[in-house]
């Protein structure tokens, strides 16, 4: 009897706010549309944020990409690396030769002269000597 009583105090209780269960729902339904609208407009803003700062870095790392001529190019290229990140970091060889599956991109030009040997990975890195000249003071 106790039970019945409270559940139609609880029912009164909230007729007598003026309101219903059915307001509660509408109002935490259009509450969380909001929300998410909400979200939607900020999620979206920070993968615009996202795409413009990648675009930034990819052009700039084209602009300071190290090449095969200078010695920073190389010390990128490591063991286990791939064709494709070995192109990527030293640019295309100037010729390639190939013997069953190993493959050596040859990287000349009059001087320096440096390979590497692919066998599906970066197995051996020759790079070239380079010559560094210091201006000493007079």
């Amino acid at each position: 009897m106790p039970r019945f009583v409270f559940l139609v105090y609880l029912g009164a209780s909230l007729t007598l706010l003026g309101q219903t269960p059915a307001d509660d729902s509408a109002k935490e339904i259009a509450l969380l549309k909001r929300t998410v609208a909400d979200q939607e407009r900020r999620i979206a803003s920070l993968e615009r944020t996202v795409r413009s700062l990648q675009a930034t870095s990819l052009a700039a790392a084209r602009m300071v990409r190290p090449s095969w001529r200078n010695a920073d190019g190389w010390a990128a290229v490591k063991l286990g690396t791939s064709r494709d990140q070995v192109v990527e970091i030293l640019g295309e060889p100037k010729s390639t030769d190939s013997v069953i599956d190993r493959q050596t991109l040859l990287y000349k030009d009059a001087n320096p002269v440096g390979d590497v040997v692919i066998d599906d990975r970066v197995a051996e890195i020759e790079a070239p000597r380079f010559q560094i000249h210091i201006s000493l003071p007079k």
